[in-house]
């Protein structure tokens, strides 16, 4: 019989140097802090920087190779060239999202599934995204389109086709603990949404972008930008795999040794057969079919030249600082909101929000007021989106396993039905673009743009967002998963003890695991100050009793407050 293909089953990835730094069984606050907040901004500052920018450099690009004349049919002609080249991309993408699930379902390596993937793609990511703003030759010169739709693509079909995935699954791989993944899911939002968010909009969307990038004329400012944070992006993503952990991948492994090696078809039966996952899915997709329309810069645009704040660099700063206000907000109640009235709960009302501050902007578009009362409004009803709604899309995952046995993420059929969408949204790519300048769009304009341009940009800003929040109002009242996870991971967690049984495994319960790994960890802990104390005392000559004793004196008088504050806390709730 022909021997199975498996990945990084041997090599540096089965090394314990490699080995995640996340030790215990439950998620802790350092591995919270490296692996889901400061970690991924890294990657999430590069690339979100480069889907911000990426857009107003082609078309500045564009503009420059024409010497400016944006009637002209040279000028459609580049955006015909950029809408095939982008379409072609995501045809490319379709082989590539196949490509992705081959090397997960045939990965066995000690590390997980994704993980290693993510770490060695995120590398290709942060190496091309520099080189396609690199300027080999002036931009007029057609050596220059060749040398960037090449980078282009090799950046979005290889440099970030493991970002997305690992992005959306290391929520539900890290651990079955609702309350655990709440909180990763609750991180990672932070990082992406609040962190990120907050540098690119207020420091490079409001004050780089309008001050420093559209004014220069050489586009030099986009190269240092992004060597700026190339400089921050490789430390920070090797924080992030060495904090980050794919515990659930580990259990199924235990489980079975063969939790790969799952028929495609019986996949497709288990992920079609449960309805909470054909329900987010299918709001996924439509979600991602109108983003993938609406381009990233249509809020620079849209406040830029319907708002007119061409003139008055200052209307989109004010723009951005109220917009971004409820997120920042949003940071420290998203989580308690949640928790008392259920994701799905606080995720429906905020799509109703944005509902409604989408009819009222269309009813308006060019108030300056309107916008920003609408714009406020709207980023109040992200506030439960942007940082929960992750939990509730990766315990989908949860419910597949406890009606087929199968742990899904990354495997072929998740890859094909990604493959599928990307089908779907391949007409959309580039699409904005082709008709910005079909319409005679001018991204070096400071003031007149056509009529049609304008409309375009309205309907891209508020209508795109007003169809996304009335298929959420729609489909998420038939999504009440949350109700039933409580004995979905009971069963989980029961079979595991039966299958560790039947193989002649001890079972030690979860909870008394996670105290042993606890105590363990204490005493390594506690080895290792006496170690170092012992050093230190040796190289300054002091004694080594005294000064323990001064540290373990200093230990119970803490021991003792704490549990004075927590007996008048006691006593003041009687």
């Amino acid at each position: 019989m022909k021997a199975k293909r498996t990945f990084l089953s041997k090599g540096l990835f089965e090394k314990p140097c490699m080995d995640s730094r996340a030790v215990t069984r439950t998620v802790t606050m350092k591995e919270l802090v490296l692996g889901h907040v400061v970690g991924p901004l890294g990657l999430i500052m590069l690339i979100n920087t480069i889907a911000s920018l990426l857009e107003i450099y082609i078309m500045k690009q564009m503009s420059m190779a024409v010497g400016g004349d944006v009637t002209g049919e040279a000028y459609k002609h580049l955006g015909t060239v950029y809408y095939w080249v982008a379409l072609g991309t995501r045809i490319l993408a379709m082989p590539m999202g196949l490509l992705t699930g081959y090397l997960m379902q045939h990965t066995k390596s000690r590390q997980g599934r994704m993980r290693p993937w993510y770490l060695i793609f995120g590398f290709v990511g942060i190496v091309t995204g520099v080189l396609m703003f690199y300027k080999p030759s002036p931009s007029s010169e057609s050596s220059f389109w060749v040398y960037f739709f090449i980078t282009y693509v090799v950046y979005n079909l290889l440099g970030t086709s493991f970002y997305y995935i690992f992005n959306n699954d290391i929520v539900s791989l890290t651990s079955r603990n609702l309350i655990d993944r709440e909180k990763v899911a609750f991180a990672r939002k932070l990082s992406w949404t609040l962190i990120s968010g907050t540098l690119i909009g207020m420091v490079i969307n409001s004050v780089l972008l309008p001050y420093v990038i559209q004014p220069d004329q050489t586009l030099n400012s986009f190269w240092y930008m992004i060597c700026g944070m190339t400089v921050l992006a490789i430390p920070l993503l090797l924080v992030e795999y060495f904090y980050t952990r794919e515990r659930v991948m580990e259990d199924a492994q235990e489980m079975s040794e063969n939790a790969n090696d799952i028929p495609v078809k019986e996949q497709f039966k288990a992920l079609f057969h449960d309805k909470y996952y054909v329900l987010m899915l299918v709001s996924a997709t439509l979600a991602g079919l109108a983003e993938n329309f609406r381009g990233t810069n249509v809020q620079y645009y849209f406040v830029s030249y319907v708002l007119d704040g061409i003139h008055d660099q200052s209307l989109f700063m004010i723009y951005t600082i109220l917009t971004g206000v409820p997120l920042g907000i949003g940071a420290f109640i998203a989580y308690p909101l949640t928790r008392k009235y259920g994701i799905r709960n606080t995720t429906l009302a905020g799509y109703c929000i944005i509902f409604v501050s989408s009819v009222i902007g269309i009813l308006f578009p060019t108030s300056v007021p309107v916008a920003y009362i609408a714009g406020f409004l709207k980023q109040t009803g992200y506030i439960p989106i942007a940082y929960m709604l992750g939990a509730l899309t990766a315990s989908c995952f949860d419910s597949v396993e406890h009606s087929s046995g199968y742990r899904l993420e990354g495997l072929l059929a998740v890859a094909i039905i990604g493959t599928l969408r990307s089908v779907l949204y391949a007409p959309m790519a580039g699409l904005y673009e082709k008709i910005l300048t079909v319409v005679g769009f001018d991204a070096n304009s400071t003031g007149f743009q056509p009529a049609a341009a304008l409309k375009v940009l309205g309907v891209a800003f508020y209508g795109i967002e007003l169809l996304i929040a009335l298929v959420n109002i729609v489909i998420l009242p038939f999504v009440d998963i949350e109700k039933h996870l409580p004995k979905i991971n009971a069963d989980l967690m029961e079979r595991k003890k039966q299958a560790m049984l039947a193989k002649g495994e001890e079972w030690i319960d979860p909870a008394v695991l996670e105290e042993q790994e606890k105590e363990q960890a204490r005493e390594e802990a506690e080895a290792n100050r006496i170690r170092d104390l012992r050093e230190r005392c040796e190289k300054k000559g002091l004694d080594f009793e005294t000064e323990n004793a001064k540290y373990l004196a200093k230990q119970e008088e803490k021991r003792l407050k704490a549990e004075a504050k927590a007996a008048r806390k006691n006593k003041a709730d009687r």
